[in-house]
C-alpha cells in the first residue's frame, strides 16, 4: 500500500491530477479495446468458419470482421493514441517550462556573481586610492641648503586635509569679524579709526575674492559658511580629493543603476503575471529585500571609510546633486558624528528629506557622541 501511495504522488508531481485521469482513461481504452476484441474473436471463432471447403476464404466474413475491429477498437485505440499524444505533449512542455525556470536561476546567480566580482574589484580600488592619496610638502634642509619634498599619506593626509577645514573655519570667523567691522566702516557707523570708508571697501573686496561670495551673501545666509570653507579646501587638494570621491560616485552610481534594474525586472513580471507580489504593510516585500541586499552594499563601501572621510564626504557632495542622491539614498553618512560638523544644526539641513519626481530620498539620520555612547 505504502508502494502504491508513493507511486501516485510520484506521477502527481509528473502529470498533475488531469494528466493522471487521462492516463488512467487512456489505459481503460487500450484494455477495452483488447477486451473486445478477445470477445469478438472467441465468438467468430466457435460460431463461423473464415476457410470453406479447407481452401477458400470467406471475403465478405473477412470485410466484416476488419470493418469491426477497424469500426470500433480502432477507434478506441486511436482515442487512446490521441490521449497519450497529448499527455506526452503536455509533460514535454512541463519539462521544457522546468529547464527555462532553471536556466533564469542561473542567469540570476550568474548575474549576482559578476556583480559582486566587479563591486569587489571596485572596492579594492577605492582602498587603494585611499591608501596612494599623499600631500606633497616642501621643506628647507639646513644641512644642504636645499628643499626636500617629504609626503603625508593614506589617513594621515585625510587627517591633514580634515586640519586645514578646521583651520580655514577660524580664518573665516575671523574674516567675517573684520568685514563686519568693514561693512561698518562703509555706511559711517564704525568707531573704529582704523576702518576707513576706503579700507572698508578694499577688505569687503578682497573678502569676495578670496571666498568667491561677498560679505553680504553670507551674513544673509550663514548656512553657506560650510560650503564656502569646504571649497577652499577642495581647491587647496583637489588633486587628492578629486579622483577619490569620483570613484566613490562611481561605485554608488554602480550599485544604484543595479538596484534598479533588479526592481525593474520584479515589477515587469508582475505586471506580466508572472510572480504575485507578496505586501506587508502595503510594501511589496520582495522589492524590500532586494533594497536591503544593495543597501549592505554600500555598508561594506562606508565600513573602509574613516571618520574623516565620511566628513569629507559629507561636504563635498553638497557641491554635486547627483553624488548627493546616492549618499543620501543609502544613507552612506550615517555613521558620522554630528559633532564632527563645522556647524551641526545649521549643515544637517542639507540632508533633509526630500522628493525627487515619485523617489523620496529619506533624511541622513546623523547622531551625536552622547546620543551613540548613551549609557
Amino acid at each position: 500500500m505504502q508502494y502504491l501511495i508513493i507511486k501516485f504522488r510520484k506521477a502527481k508531481e509528473k502529470y498533475g491530477l488531469f494528466g493522471i485521469s487521462l492516463l488512467i482513461i487512456s489505459i481503460l481504452s487500450i484494455v477495452i479495446g483488447i477486451y473486445i476484441s478477445y470477445v469478438f474473436f472467441n465468438k467468430i471463432s466457435t460460431s463461423v468458419r473464415l476457410i470453406e471447403n479447407g481452401e477458400k476464404i470467406n471475403e465478405q466474413l473477412t470485410g466484416v470482421i476488419g470493418d469491426f475491429v477497424g469500426g470500433i477498437v480502432g477507434t478506441i485505440w486511436s482515442f487512446a493514441g490521441v490521449i497519450l499524444f497529448f499527455l506526452a505533449l503536455r509533460l514535454q512542455s512541463r519539462e521544457l517550462s522546468l529547464q527555462l525556470e532553471e536556466l533564469k536561476d542561473t542567469r540570476e546567480v550568474f548575474k549576482s556573481q559578476q556583480f559582486e566580482n566587479t563591486f569587489f574589484n571596485l572596492l579594492k580600488n577605492q582602498n587603494e586610492i585611499r591608501l596612494n592619496t599623499e600631500i606633497k610638502h616642501k621643506t628647507f634642509n639646513s644641512n644642504t641648503q636645499s628643499n626636500e619634498a617629504t609626503y603625508t599619506r593614506g589617513n594621515a593626509a585625510f587627517e591633514e586635509i580634515k586640519e586645514f577645514l578646521i583651520k580655514e573655519k577660524d580664518n573665516l570667523e575671523s574674516n567675517l569679524k573684520k568685514s563686519e567691522k568693514a561693512r561698518a566702516s562703509i555706511i559711517a557707523t564704525s568707531g573704529d579709526k582704523y576702518w576707513t570708508r576706503e579700507r572698508g571697501e578694499k577688505y569687503l573686496d578682497k573678502f569676495k575674492t578670496h571666498y568667491t561670495i561677498s560679505y553680504d551673501n553670507i551674513k544673509s545666509n550663514p548656512k553657506l559658511n560650510s560650503k564656502v570653507i569646504f571649497k577652499l579646501t577642495y581647491n587647496n587638494f583637489s588633486s587628492q580629493l578629486s579622483h577619490y570621491f569620483r570613484n566613490i560616485y562611481h561605485i554608488l552610481l554602480y550599485i544604484k543603476e543595479s538596484e534598479e534594474l533588479e526592481l525593474n525586472s520584479i515589477l515587469i513580471n508582475e505586471m506580466r503575471g508572472d510572480k504575485i507580489g507578496i505586501y506587508n504593510d502595503k510594501e511589496n516585500f520582495e522589492l524590500s529585500r532586494i533594497k536591503n541586499k544593495y543597501k549592505k552594499y554600500s555598508q561594506f563601501l562606508q565600513a573602509q571609510m574613516s571618520s574623516t572621510e565620511l566628513l569629507l564626504l559629507f561636504y563635498n557632495a553638497l557641491f554635486f546633486p547627483k553624488a548627493k542622491k546616492l549618499v543620501q539614498y543609502y544613507d552612506l553618512i550615517e555613521n558620522l558624528d554630528i559633532d564632527d560638523l563645522l556647524y551641526p544644526e545649521k549643515d544637517v539641513e542639507y540632508y533633509a528629506e526630500y522628493q525627487e519626481n515619485s523617489e523620496i530620498i529619506p533624511k541622513s539620520s546623523l547622531k551625536s557622541r552622547d546620543e551613540i555612547m548613551e549609557i
